[in-house]
């Protein structure tokens, strides 16, 4: 499992760009764009975390997608 950290970097027509947070590591994602009508539910954060984590295979199944974005602070 990865746990990411994203700080608002700047705002486009209807996204918002959000920089990937890192040390001493390089970046996994690195910019991460997203609608606004969707941070809106958020409440506009200025940070995110988001949390990357396989999904179990189920034979004969195929996998349903998965998006989970949580607030990390604003």
């Amino acid at each position: 499992m990865l746990d990411l950290s994203f700080q608002r970097e700047r705002e486009t027509k209807n996204t918002v760009r959000y920089e990937e947070q890192v040390t001493d590591a390089p970046p996994v994602v690195g910019t991460l764009y997203l609608q606004k009508y969707a941070l809106n539910r958020l409440g506009n954060p200025d940070y995110l975390r988001v949390t990357i984590e396989t999904a179990a295979e189920d034979v004969g199944r195929p996998l349903a997608p998965v998006a989970k974005i949580a607030e990390a602070g604003s």
